[in-house]
């Protein structure tokens, strides 16, 4: 953001990008509504060079430059151009329309755009080059507006005008500057959030797997250390071995730290059904599986399935006005490997997914983000008032 460039990183920083489009485009239509009178009147008695040049581009831009500010999309360009078409206007005004003009020919239609050219400038060009802009245009309209074609104003009352003009503009552009930079500021405040819940959760995750290591240690570990310690006979010798076998095995099962312990889909579907079902307000939230007892899957996709589930499910719970929610977990065993997909799907107002915000931890860190580290895939297919579907898919080696 340095010097008030435009900037169009993070999601404050577009949508404040899309906010000041249509505010513009607004602003430009109003102006333009002020002038028709002056340039129904005027237009007869201006060069036809200049109409193609100037007029005529300038109408047909302020449209595109309308239309595009539904989307915020294509503006940049077009904002750069119209204020070029401004200054450039006013700097061959005099050339264009005879000194013969009637006495009542008026001030240059042009002057009521001044403002909208700066706030164009600051929109395509940056804050600086806006200000140094406005500044210019304040200069060329002032020399204009002594002319006859310009009105023949006095200096002082020209003078009037043009600091008018300048000082309103410089205050447009400003203002655009200062908006930028708070977006700017608000999606670098964003993303450190983000990058402090992922490190305190990893640091909690990391924190809970120490304390469960710990247990295991002292009551499996430890235990069989101190029986072969103490084995005196062959019998106890041969218990310590069994004993130490075992306590090898759990701790082979644990998998590396992060995880939690291998399950059966149907253990997980039990897991999330006890966590989610419950309470008697809507939605009622009914979990089914569908899986062979011996689909046993590693420890890494119970966790992701598990977790981005119950999100899944918080989150119609918490957003979606839903009544009932439906989680179907499928599961099929191959040839050694094991395919599963979950599916969440409830019967709420929906939403559109294009518009949910990177900063919706929920989605983009509990689902997605959860889904992609155990190797797996999450997909939301959700409307307005069609409800919302999310569906989990892992596949990998079964246990």
């Amino acid at each position: 953001m340095k010097g008030f460039a435009p900037s169009l990183n993070g999601v404050s920083a577009l949508d404040t990008h899309r906010l000041m489009g249509r505010g513009i485009a607004a602003f430009a239509l109003l102006l333009l509504l002020q002038a028709t009178g002056s340039i129904i009147s005027q237009t007869p008695l201006i060069a036809g060079w200049w109409n193609v040049m100037v007029l005529w581009p300038f109408l047909a831009l302020v449209a595109a430059f309308t239309a595009g500010s539904v989307k915020g999309r294509g503006l940049v360009w077009i904002a750069d151009t119209l204020a070029l078409l401004v200054l450039a206007g006013l700097a061959l005004w005099t050339v264009a329309v005879p000194s013969t003009v009637p006495e009542g020919f008026g001030t240059p239609w042009l002057w009521a755009m001044i403002n909208v050219g700066a706030a164009w400038c600051a929109y395509g060009a940056g804050t600086r080059i806006g200000c140094v802009y406005t500044v210019v245009v304040g200069a060329v309209f002032f020399g204009v507006r002594t002319t006859r074609q310009g009105g023949s104003a006095s200096t002082l009352v020209a003078a009037e005008d043009a600091l008018f003009a300048t000082v309103l503009g410089l205050i447009i552009c400003v203002t655009i500057g200062i908006l930028r930079r708070a977006a700017a500021r608000a999606d670098s405040a964003a993303e450190k959030a983000i990058d402090s819940y992922r490190a305190a959760a990893a640091a909690t995750a990391l924190s809970n797997e120490r304390l469960r290591l710990d247990g295991l240690l002292h009551d499996s570990v430890m235990t069989a250390l101190l029986t072969g310690a103490h084995a005196v006979s062959a019998e106890e010798r041969n218990a310590s071995a069994k004993l130490a076998g075992s306590a090898l095995e759990r701790l082979d099962q644990q998998g590396t730290p992060g995880e939690a312990a291998p399950a059966t889909l149907t253990e997980i579907a039990a897991r999330i059904r006890f966590t989610v079902v419950g309470g008697v307000e809507p939605p009622v939230v009914a979990v089914t599986c569908d899986s062979p007892e011996n689909l046993v899957l590693p420890a890494v996709a119970v966790r992701a399935i598990f977790e981005a589930a119950t999100e899944a499910v918080r989150n119609a719970v918490r957003h979606s006005g839903a009544s009932r929610c439906d989680v179907r977990l499928v599961g099929v065993r191959s040839a050694g490997t094991a395919r599963v997909s979950v599916s969440i799907k409830d019967d709420g107002t929906g939403f559109d997914p294009a518009l949910v915000s990177d900063r919706r931890l929920g989605i983009k860190v509990c689902i997605l983000g959860r889904m992609q580290a155990a190797d797996g895939s999450a997909a939301i297919n959700s409307g307005r008032r069609v409800g919302t579907e999310v569906r989990l898919e892992w596949e990998g080696d079964a246990i």
